[in-house]
This record gives C-alpha cells, sequence and structure tokens, in this order.
C-alpha cells in the first residue's frame, strides 16, 4: 500500500463485487438508483454495474449528491484514522526494513496493540507485515542491484535478509526470477 495506486474501472468494480476491504479507502462508489455511496467492502446487496458510479474521495461522492451508506459508513472519521495508522507504520518499516521488525515496538510506536495492528493492516492492505517487509526489502534490493557493483550476498544481508536462501525465496517470489537472473538481464554494458 505505498501510496495509493491509480485503478481502473473494471478493478474497482471487481473489488466492489467481492466486497474487498483492502480496496477501502482507494476509492468509493455511488449507486444512482439509490443515491447512496459506500465503501468497497461494503455488504450491501451488488448493485447493477451500469448504476455504479467511482468516486476518489468521499468529499467527491458528497459533491455530487450522494449521501452515506448507513451500513458501511463511508465518512466516518475512524476510517481515515486507520489508514493514517498504517501510513505511519509503513513509514517506520520503510526506514526501518534492515532491522529484524518486532509488530510489538511499532505498534508501542503509534500507540496501539500488536493484535489491533496486525488486524488493520491484513483489513485494509490484504497483507500481513511481515509480507509488507518482504517488498520493501525487495523493493530496495532492485535499487542496490542495478545501482551498485555488489554481490547477491551483499545484497541480501544490506536489505535485512538474515539468509541468502530466504532472500531468494521471497525475490522469486514476488518478482517471478531470482537475484542473479534480474541483474544479468538489467545490467547495461
Amino acid at each position: 500500500m505505498n501510496s495509493f495506486v491509480r485503478l481502473s474501472n473494471q478493478e474497482k468494480w471487481e473489488a466492489v463485487k467481492e466486497s474487498k476491504k483492502a480496496y477501502d479507502g482507494k476509492f468509493f462508489y455511488g449507486v444512482k438508483t439509490t443515491g447512496i455511496f459506500c465503501r468497497p467492502s461494503c455488504r450491501a446487496k451488488t448493485p447493477l454495474r451500469d448504476n455504479v458510479l467511482f468516486f476518489n474521495t468521499s468529499k467527491e461522492a458528497l459533491k455530487a449528491g450522494f449521501r452515506p451508506c448507513k451500513r458501511c459508513q463511508p465518512d466516518q472519521i475512524i476510517f481515515q484514522l486507520e489508514l493514517d495508522l498504517i501510513k505511519k507504520a509503513i513509514d517506520i518499516l520503510n526506514k526501518e526494513y534492515t532491522n529484524e521488525i518486532r509488530l510489538e515496538a511499532i505498534s508501542r510506536q503509534l500507540g496501539v496493540s500488536g493484535n489491533h495492528l496486525g488486524k488493520l493492516f491484513k483489513m485494509n492492505t490484504g497483507k500481513t507485515i511481515i509480507q509488507v517487509v518482504k517488498e520493501i526489502r525487495v523493493e530496495k534490493s532492485l535499487e542496490i542491484l542495478m545501482q551498485h557493483n555488489k554481490n547477491i550476498l551483499e545484497v541480501a544481508y544490506m536489505t535485512g535478509f538474515k539468509s541468502l536462501s530466504n532472500f531468494y525465496k521471497c525475490f522469486k517470489e514476488l518478482k517471478g526470477c531470482t537475484p542473479k537472473e534480474y541483474q544479468r538481464s538489467n545490467r547495461k554494458f
């Protein structure tokens, strides 16, 4: 969730049909026939696609004349506070990715329990904090592999991986190739 990604209307529609919580806050949708707007995760009856309009913010939906759903309450500040908390946690992870990540330490910095922070992450991003840390480490390793003449072992340790095998496994899982294959295919001659 490193900032909100531009989504196609088809992706948004799929999120609405499947009531995907991970898309909450990324967009809202309004139903023309009812005049109500909702979060993507709303469990209300799925409207017909032709009756749906998408909005980037709840303010846009309100400005267009839609009123908030009483079920999912897309206008409530609690939701924004959750997103702010997740963003702060991701900022911490981006700074501390080379260190051993302790959920309790991060949650203490943010003033919430580790259990609560873990649940918020899973509900709002669809990922665990550990998955996000792995993604951050792999992204950082991409930068190092291309900008510096470092060997794979150095890159793995520089980005917080404790073993080369775990680095290879995570890299291949997220990028579809090994670090060495990536380095070879992107090396400038």
